[in-house]
């Protein structure tokens, strides 16, 4: 059976002890892996460099705050785990992503976890982060004739192809295009949306017929032990009474459930949107048709 980048992420016991870069990154950590790609970084990036490059980003990415501690921090992080290499030291120490950690690049382009009408941040770099790929990808696939993609670059792609967890190649051409496809992110969002909006209907469905149950109860009809003298008690105070009665009838559970359903069906109408956007105007180009083409061009 293919491990998919989902059981991957979710199960880094059974993962990290073979292949430590196939982890989940928070939105930092992928921004330095994006900029930080041999073919963009030539021999590597400074920790300053990326803090500055990062801050450029993070006028129109979800990065979070980015300064020098945090920056180091991801960096650090992501040398640890292989994913990028480091050659020199102290602060002229520079920083290049390795074939693991485009791998787990890809891996996380693939997978959305978190719930964009509570905390869009995640799904909103992905899509942004695929929408350049396929632009980059685009302009090389329209290079000149004896335009190409240095050897070294087609080594890196070589050694992503080759790598494995747990006995099995992960970086599939499936994978590939999965997650460079931002039709297929938009669509994958949709989907998980579209099961979050079920489950809030039904839980707004459970919640109005329990609410309609209890609505019925007259506490006055209570007439043994306990609760008759509660039914009392409540009987002499009209705002106790009231709040214990809209409590047991679920407004305000009833509201929060309205409410989500809201956002999701607000939320799926800017997918639409989305899909709409990218359809007309960027080409989902494949990684792997570019190689081809420019291998060609190079024979």
């Amino acid at each position: 059976m293919q491990l998919s980048p989902e059981f991957l992420l979710e199960h880094p016991e059974m993962v990290t002890p073979s292949a430590p870069w196939c982890v989940a990154l928070d939105n930092l950590e992928m921004g330095t892996l994006m900029l930080a790609q041999p073919w963009l970084a030539g021999d590597g990036l400074r920790r300053a460099d990326l803090e500055r490059q990062l801050n450029l980003l993070a006028v129109e990415l979800p990065l979070g705050p980015v300064y020098f501690q945090r920056v180091n921090r991801a960096v650090a992080r992501l040398e640890t785990i292989g994913a990028v290499a480091g050659a020199g030291s102290g602060r002229s120490r520079r920083f290049v992503v390795t074939p693991a950690g485009f791998g787990a690049l890809l891996l996380n382009l693939r997978v959305l976890r978190l719930d964009p009408t509570i905390d869009g941040s995640e799904f909103e770099l992905k899509r942004a982060l695929v929408a350049m790929w396929n632009l980059v990808l685009d302009r090389l696939a329209r290079l000149p004739d004896d335009g190409a993609l240095p050897p070294d670059a087609e080594r890196f792609l070589d050694d992503v192809d080759r790598l494995t967890v747990l006995g099995q190649r992960v970086v599939t051409e499936q994978v590939v295009d999965e997650a460079l496809d931002v039709l297929r992110l938009v669509a994958t969002q949709r989907d998980h949306i579209g099961r979050r909006l079920d489950e809030a209907r039904e839980r707004l469905r459970r919640a109005e017929t329990q609410a309609g149950a209890l609505r019925d109860i007259d506490p006055s009809r209570f007439n043994d032990g306990a609760l008759a003298g509660a039914a009392r008690l409540l009987a002499g105070a009209p705002g106790a009474l009231a709040a214990v009665v809209a409590l047991a009838t679920g407004v305000l559970p009833q509201l929060s459930l309205r409410a989500a359903v809201l956002r999701y069906e607000r939320y799926r109408h800017y997918l639409d949107g989305l899909t709409s956007l990218y359809t007309a105007e960027l080409r989902t180009v494949d990684l792997g048709a570019v190689r081809g083409m420019l291998a060609r061009r190079r024979a």
